[in-house]
């Protein structure tokens, strides 16, 4: 009853058409039926595969055969294209937090309903730092704010303090893909605390991989104190 009057008071408006919405979320069928949704993709590096595999959640592509990642899976919802990018660059540059509720719904969904059902849950997630001068002028951290429908789900630990940005770079969406892995060079550090890591199965969690050295770069220093699985976890893949 309570349920019902609160959306009669305060009903959903979409947040991409401006209309009421039904679905119980600021998203509406119409336009979430537009969302461009992942499929057929590599397991390992979330790339899109030359055929379909249809039955089966660990084809990976060829290139990730002869050199994978220092993660061993990647998990996304979208590929960066309209109407995502507007809900994307709108949470980071913009300040929409709605955007970001309404995304790490459609992420958290996703978690509970396709990826881990046969495949154990990560101990913890950390999402990818920002440089602390970032963090202040931004005055949060959007991977963070994805993860918060999530969080109100599970009872995971959120590790903030685990790793760092100790180099101030230039955004990786200024940079061509040659110049993305050197930006990121030395970029994280581990804490001193975590020299013997607590746990061995962990999710990094950001919001766009685009060529993927942010998540490679990350990856590299938390597989160098002992973590033994990675899960990259990602709003988008380009």
């Amino acid at each position: 009853m309570l349920t019902k009057l609160s959306q009669w008071f305060f009903p959903n408006i979409c947040c991409l058409c401006g209309h009421y919405s039904t679905t119980g979320r600021d998203l509406c069928g119409t336009c979430d039926s537009v969302l461009p949704w992942i499929s057929d993709r590599c397991y390992r590096c979330g790339l899109p595969l030359d055929a379909v595999y249809p039955g089966t959640e660990s084809i990976r592509c060829l290139q990730c055969e002869q050199s994978p990642p220092p993660f061993d899976r990647l998990c996304t919802v979208f590929s960066y294209d309209p109407p995502v990018t507007k809900l994307t660059r709108g949470l980071k540059f913009g300040n929409q937090l709605v955007y970001g509720r309404i995304l790490g719904e459609l992420f958290a969904d996703k978690v509970i309903d396709r990826w881990y059902k046969n495949t154990p849950f990560p101990e913890a997630i950390i999402p990818v730092p920002l440089h602390e001068k970032r963090l202040q002028r931004r005055g949060f951290n959007q991977s963070v704010e994805l993860l918060v429908p999530l969080l109100k789900r599970y009872s995971i630990p959120l590790v903030l303090e685990a790793c760092s940005r100790v180099r101030k770079t230039t955004p990786q969406s200024q940079l061509d893909k040659s110049s993305r892995k050197r930006n990121l060079k030395n970029a994280f550090q581990v804490s001193q605390s975590y020299t013997s890591f607590p746990y061995e199965h962990i999710a990094i969690m950001d919001d766009v991989v685009t060529t993927g050295s942010t998540v490679r770069a990350l990856s590299e220093v938390l597989k160098a104190v002992g973590v033994q699985q990675i899960d990259i976890w990602c709003i988008c893949r380009t």
